[in-house]
Parts: structure tokens; C-alpha cells; sequence
């Protein structure tokens, strides 16, 4: 059931970001591209689309991009499609897709009480449950439109809030608190007043900085040595 379920996943999501192209069927939360720097030295781009349709309890959030890297192995190229439901904006469904150097695509799908994945690789094929706890977000390292729906979930600047990391196959919770209300933040083209967050969790300290909407501007995760620095203010 598990493997018939997830084969029809990626065209689920595929057909629904399309039905979302449309002024009259949804608005554009977010758009831009982020520059991609490892360990100071820039690596690649993030061009993505967040788009909501519908409200309440009938809303449907789907959010796309397509990520270029240049690394050791050789030039990498990811594509994450995520679609989140309901007020709450509950991820759903989700699929990342790796190719060049690399070769990796992972599907999930929210069931009863739990997420089922699906991970193909170089490796093999493998499958996974995980808890859905309330609250759930999904994020991939190295991609940083991501962090939106982390934005999201936060109530007076902080939250504890349940985390997963599909592609690396862990689940862990993330401790969000304030560093500032009010922050001048660089960009790759000028700056913008935001906040700066402090997220804690999984072994790493990640810094984040949204603008006044919660639209990220930047992300930094030292321990990665990854930062993803909006092109220019939203």
C-alpha cells in the first residue's frame, strides 16, 4: 500500500502546483532566489515560489523550488515540492529530487498519525515511518525557503517546535528564540530591517532572519558551513 500511495505522490503534487499557476486560484506568499555560499565562498542559487490557495480549514500551501550547487563532486541540482493543508498549514505531502553528482529522491505522505517515506538512491530503496506530532515541519539541508513554514509555527518569537530532516532520515525538535526584534539584515543587493532568530536543535545552532511578513531573508548554519543570503528585499 505504502509503495502504491507514494508512486502517485510526485504527480499528486506536481498536478496541484500547477492548478496553483493561476492569479484566480491562489496568491504568491513569497518569490525570490537566495545566493548559496559554503564556507564563505559562493556555491550555487535557490530560485523558489510559495503559493496558498483557498482558506481555513481549505487552504493549500505549495511551495517549489529548484536549487543549483557547484561542489567537490560536481555540479548538483535539488527540487523540493512541498504542499501543506489547513489553517495549521500541516505539511501533507512532500518530494525532493537530487540529480547530477548526485542521484536521490524522497517522497512522504502524512497518514494516520504518522509521515510515510520513501527514500531512492545509488543505495538502494528504503522506507521509513515517523511520528507526526502536532506542529510538524519538514526542512532539507540546503534549502532555505524552508524555513517559512518554521516562521510560521512560532508564537511570540519563540517555540518548541518537531522537526524533520527527510533526505538525512532523523527526527528531532528545534528550540526558536528571539537574538532581536529590530536588525538590519544584508543582502546580496542592499539590506532590510528584520528580526534574527536563534534556532537550536539536532546537534546544531542554525541563525535565521525574517522580514516583517516572515519572509526569510537569510540563513546561516555555521556547523554546515552553509548561508543562503536573499538576493534582494521581497
Amino acid at each position: 500500500m505504502l509503495r502504491s500511495t507514494l508512486s502517485l505522490l510526485a504527480a499528486g503534487l506536481l498536478l496541484s502546483a500547477a492548478a496553483q499557476e493561476g492569479a484566480a486560484q491562489g496568491v504568491t506568499v513569497d518569490q525570490g532566489t537566495f545566493r548559496i555560499l559554503s564556507e564563505g565562498t559562493e556555491v550555487g542559487t535557490e530560485e523558489f515560489v510559495i503559493r496558498r490557495a483557498g482558506s481555513g480549514a481549505d487552504q493549500q500551501v505549495i511551495a517549489t523550488a529548484e536549487i543549483q550547487l557547484r561542489v567537490p563532486e560536481g555540479n548538483t541540482s535539488l527540487v523540493p515540492l512541498l504542499q501543506a493543508t489547513g489553517g495549521d498549514m500541516a505539511v501533507s505531502a512532500y518530494q525532493i529530487k537530487v540529480s547530477g553528482a548526485t542521484q536521490e529522491e524522497v517522497m512522504m505522505e502524512l497518514g494516520a498519525g504518522r509521515y510515510l517515506s520513501r527514500v531512492r538512491s545509488e543505495r538502494g530503496e528504503r522506507e521509513r515511518e515517523y511520528r507526526a506530532a502536532t506542529g510538524t515541519i519538514l526542512l532539507d539541508p540546503g534549502v532555505a525557503h524552508q524555513y517559512y513554514f518554521l516562521a510560521a509555527r512560532l508564537s511570540n518569537g519563540s517555540a518548541t517546535i518537531p522537526a524533520i530532516s527527510p533526505r538525512e532520515g532523523r527526527q528531532f525538535e528545534l528550540r526558536v528564540t528571539t537574538v532581536a526584534t529590530a536588525t538590519t539584515v544584508t543582502l546580496v543587493e542592499g539590506s532590510v530591517q528584520g528580526r534574527h532568530l536563534r534556532i537550536e536543535g539536532d546537534g546544531r545552532v542554525r541563525e535565521l532572519w525574517l522580514d516583517a511578513s516572515d519572509r526569510v531573508l537569510r540563513v546561516e548554519d555555521p556547523d554546515r558551513g552553509y548561508t543562503a543570503i536573499r538576493l534582494r528585499a521581497p
